[in-house]
């Protein structure tokens, strides 16, 4: 495995937006996902800071495919876009269903089985639904030519993926080969606080979330989480997380 590869990170996370990582080694540029929408100036800030341009980068990963996450895929028409397809297929048809749902509240569950168990509210439901209008643009996630499926498109040496379910079924992160190992693990690990107040969708599945968060912990590398700086995991380790705060798109 190539052991060429850096990681910075581009924008950190916060409690409402992820975290977009840049990878890189002698041949390829590469951004672990993209933010939100409305941070499509400061990501193009930060490369510049860098001396790059959106064009410069190749490749696109999406650990999954929540809007704070591949909002700005959009940016970079050179680069190959992988996304996993099965959380291509899963997030298409959610949004399809709420949006095309007069009470959204009744096909949600098809999609978060655990949502009772939350007590989401159906207010904070339609809420939710209201607010994805305004930020789900398939567009966004890049052109069809650019679609890569991380199933069957193998990464650059180096970059070796990982199932990580539990946030989505389909979630993957990326654990790049570099001298020091480092784990991009998008919202398999929200924050290095396991109760870090993070503005996110209810886990997949509960259970799912907190094995692979712990798996991801026990690896001892570092970790670029999905909302928070970069940490190196302490032990014994953090509480078990909550898994989200809130249901939001």
């Amino acid at each position: 495995m190539s052991s060429g590869w850096h990681v910075e990170t581009l924008l950190e996370g916060t409690f409402y937006s992820s975290t977009c990582t840049l990878v890189t080694n002698a041949r390829h540029r590469v951004v672990i996902d993209t933010g939100l929408s409305i941070q499509e100036d400061a990501l193009a800030e930060a490369l510049e800071r860098r001396s790059l341009t959106p064009g410069d980068i190749d490749i696109v990963i999406n650990t999954h495919l929540h809007v704070d996450h591949c909002g700005n895929n959009y940016l970079f028409p050179r680069a190959a876009v992988f996304a996993s397809k099965a959380e291509w297929e899963w997030t298409h048809d959610f949004y399809a269903a709420i949006f095309g749902a007069r009470a959204p509240e009744h096909v949600v569950p098809r999609f978060y089985p655990e949502i009772d168990a939350h007590g989401v509210k159906t207010r904070t439901i339609r809420n939710v639904a209201r607010m994805a209008r305004l930020f789900w643009h398939p567009e966004r996630l890049g052109s069809e030519a650019q679609r890569r499926w991380l199933e069957r498109s193998p990464l650059p040496d180096g970059l070796e993926l990982l199932a990580t379910p539990g946030h989505t079924p389909h979630h993957f992160s990326i654990v790049v080969h570099s001298p020091t190992p480092v784990i991009v693990a998008g919202d398999a690990v929200l924050a290095e606080d396991a109760a870090a107040k993070v503005k996110t969708m209810i886990p997949f599945s509960r259970a799912q979330f907190n094995e692979t968060r712990q798996a991801l912990l026990d690896r001892g590398q570092m970790i670029v989480p999905g909302h928070g700086p970069a940490f190196t995991p302490r032990f014994p380790p953090a509480a078990t997380p909550p898994a989200g705060r809130t249901f939001q798109p």
